[in-house]
């Protein structure tokens, strides 16, 4: 910083004659001025010359920020870039300014992108220096010579910080000298706490001896946060003697504060420690230390294919699902037996596997993978991961799982268990619209034979399926009716096409009727229901249980809130006051929301939902499905050339004079596809030997002229199997006989 002032005050000096001389021309010679006014700069520079070497332009960049020039900083910054400076020369500036003011060009909006892409390449040349062997070799050999050159060694190998760490763990596993593999040990631990992300990831090494390394390094460190990745290299029944020495002995400084109470360290409580941490990453709720893009976080581990420690950048659902899979690993292995660990792991690769493939592609499957492993694990320990995933919201490991139930489940898992609905059948209440077709198209493949709790759901899930447009809705209740509809504002703000209510029991009745709203947010003093008896009926209808419920109001209703969420799922709070109120949802829901489905995915889930009513029409499964209440949504799915056929089937199912004559309407429409207008006419005939004739004498005319009026083929045929439904009178079959004649020996080649 010293040097940062320096440079400033000598350009300072520098420019105060140049900015002289531009404000004050020559007394009286107004031509003068205006000629030199006409020339200048839209911005003119206050340097007496201009800059020309990388070194020189940089400093101009710094100087022109600290006057809120960010113009002038901007081009010198650009014209810095175009000199592409070499990595010695952008080292020889991070020296002499500090790297803080790369970072905070970078974060000056009005400098990028040009900022951020010099932080890039000082962020590049600085990690090329810092992890250049031959420097890390000669740093190490100082650490073992004169108690000077120690410290300036430690000094410097502070100051490189993590990037050191792979070159130094890989030198001091290989040490033979017992003084040096001291000497560098704590040297690391002079380093700090910076250095605790790379030595964590250390411990996934393949070399027994870097392990060590790591482990001791961080039992000097101390962090308490450390503890949970030294537990299974303390008690693993697959680590070396070694290993397991060193980890407790870390285990015991960190906490007992005496490596000689070693022998104290147990694996009581161990495996539950992981679990719970594992579950947090199950869940997405740690707290990543973010990058300065606000995006990624650094995740160290080892590089098989590079055999050697390193870093990436990534989103932190990734680091999660990743570490949270290695917690569940290990504590698996420490306690093989849990089924709620088995559960956990399950999910955790699962998820893992989903995420990798994204939202727009099918779980992966085959050896090796989660799926297929799943498979032969059993339905048991799938529907056990399936009823983990919904109690710890992570909707990709839920679908996954529903998918494997799809395939190895069996209809008993439908039965409630110990009192509570199967978590098959939970699932179709899941806050996402995504879980829930797939809870129910889960449910179908099963088959049940007969009616059971929940039946009712799975025909509004595929209702709603058949004319999906994509919106969310969002409910507000309010009793106060300006900040209801200022609450409504907010949700159509944050993408929810926004319902409110000024009642509890009205809100209640909107959500219950509808299929599709996916978010209700309650005032905490609303009326006639109070706020308790809404969250009750709410939670208490199969038909709302799984929307999810915001309560808002003042910070003093927190608690309340909060016993409230102790007995129900899917409840959050939020404060009032339009930023509080909006981060309260969105931080609520991110962990329970997908990505939007394409207009590709909704049609293939329209036209799968469109399959499930025919499966149901034709495998006379309407006793246990009632269909009925979807004919108008599959009369309007007709129209969707995907859908159109399985939505004829199902209407032939529905026993109402309304969707006989909607049958006939097709069947006899020209407008229609024949193939189309074929399947309905089939479907008509059917439902008229199963239902009787209900249609009125104008619409068996239209079936008849229909007949008449069609080309001959299949749909002649269809349509002549409707008029043959109606019955005829006996003198009508006796002309439809004599009009068939008699026949005819077959001439040569017939």
């Amino acid at each position: 910083m010293y040097r940062r002032f320096t440079v400033l005050a000598v350009l300072i000096g520098a420019l105060s004659p140049a900015v002289a001389l531009r404000a004050q021309p020559p007394a009286g010679d107004s031509d003068l001025a205006a000629a030199v006014q006409a020339q200048a700069d839209p911005e003119p520079s206050p340097l007496l010359t201009e800059p020309k070497s990388p070194e020189a332009l940089f400093d101009a960049v710094v100087l022109m920020l600290d006057l809120d020039r960010p113009q002038l900083a901007l081009k010198y910054m650009q014209l810095l870039l175009d000199e592409a400076p070499d990595d010695a020369t952008i080292l020889k500036m991070r020296d002499k300014h500090g790297p803080a003011v790369f970072l905070e060009l970078s974060n000056d909006k009005r400098l990028q992108p040009a900022s951020i892409k010099l932080l890039e390449r000082m962020n590049e040349a600085f990690r090329q220096y810092a992890a250049d062997p031959t420097r890390m070799d000669r740093l190490v050999k100082d650490l073992t010579g004169k108690p000077q050159e120690r410290e300036v060694a430690i000094i410097q190998l502070r100051s490189t910080g993590k990037v050191a760490i792979p070159r130094m763990l890989t030198l001091v596993a290989n040490a033979k000298d017992t003084n040096q593999r001291d000497a560098m040990v704590y040297a690391m631990t002079r380093m700090g706490s910076q250095i605790i992300p790379p030595l964590l990831g250390a411990l996934e090494a393949p070399d027994e001896g870097v392990r060590t390394v790591a482990i001791d390094t961080l039992g000097w460190l101390g962090s308490i946060d450390t503890v949970p990745w030294l537990w299974y290299s303390a008690f693993g029944a697959d680590q070396p003697t070694g290993v397991r020495q060193s980890a407790r002995q870390a285990l015991a400084r960190i906490l007992r504060d005496d490596v000689k109470r070693a022998g104290d360290i147990s694996s009581y409580g161990a495996a539950s420690q992981l679990q719970r941490i594992a579950t947090t990453h199950f869940r997405f709720e740690y707290n990543w230390k973010m990058n300065e893009d606000k995006k990624t976080t650094e995740l160290w581990s080892w590089d098989a294919q590079k055999n050697t420690l390193s870093a990436w950048n990534v989103a932190p659902e990734t680091a999660s699902l990743i570490v949270g899979s290695r917690f569940a690993k290990q504590a698996l292995a420490l306690a093989p037996e849990r089924q709620e660990v088995q559960s956990l792991y399950l999910s955790l690769r699962l998820a893992f596997d989903s995420h990798v493939a994204g939202w727009d592609s099918a779980l992966p499957t085959g050896p090796g993978t989660a799926h297929d492993l799943a498979l032969l694990a059993g339905p048991e320990v799938a529907i056990h991961a399936l009823e983990f995933s919904l109690k710890n919201p992570n909707p990709a490991a839920a679908l996954a799982t529903l998918q494997v139930l799809s395939q190895i489940g069996n209809r008993a898992q439908l039965r409630d268990r110990a009192g509570q609905a199967s978590p098959i059948i939970q699932a179709m209440n899941y806050p996402n619209f995504r879980v829930q077709f797939a809870a129910a198209s889960t449910v179908l493949q099963l088959d049940p034979e007969k009616s059971f709790r929940g039946a009712s759901r799975i025909v509004s899930i595929l209702t709603r399926a058949l004319n999906d447009s994509g919106d969310r809705q969002g409910l507000a209740i309010d009793s106060n009716q300006d900040r209801a509809a200022s609450m409504a504002g907010l949700l159509s703000e944050m993408g929810f096409a926004p319902l409110q209510a000024t009642t509890g029991q009205d809100g209640f009745k909107i959500a219950a009727d509808r299929s599709d709203v996916e978010l209700i947010v309650i005032h905490a003093a609303v009326v006639r229901w109070g706020l308790g008896q809404t969250v009750v009926n709410l939670r208490a209808d199969a038909r709302t249980s799984g929307i999810p419920i915001i309560v808002y109001g003042p910070e003093s209703i927190e608690p309340v809130v909060a016993r409230l969420a102790d007995q129900f799922p899917m409840i959050g709070f939020a404060l009032t006051g339009e930023t509080s109120f909006k981060q309260g949802v969105r931080l609520f829901l991110d962990r329970l929301s997908t990505p939007p489905v394409s207009e590709k995915q909704r049609a293939e889930r329209a036209s799968a939902a469109g399959f499930w009513f025919a499966h149901i029409a034709g495998g006379r499964r309407t006793d246990t499905f009632n269909i009925d209440v979807a004919e108008d949504a599959l009369f309007d799915a007709v129209n969707d050339p995907g859908v159109g056929e399985n939505a004829v089937v199902a209407l032939g199912a529905i026993a109402t004079t309304s969707s006989q004559e909607r049958l006939q309407e097709i069947a006899t429409s020209e407008a229609r596809e024949n193939t189309l207008r074929e399947t309905a006419a089939l479907q008509l005939a059917f439902h008229i030997q199963r239902y009787g004739v209900l249609l009125s004498e104008a619409r068996i005319q239209q079936v008849q002229v229909s007949r008449q009026n069609a080309a001959a083929g299949p749909l002649k045929t269809a349509l002549a199997s409707v008029v043959g439904s109606l019955k005829p009178t006996p003198q009508r079959v006796t002309e439809l006989l004599q009009s068939l004649p008699v026949p005819a020996i077959p001439t040569a080649g017939e």
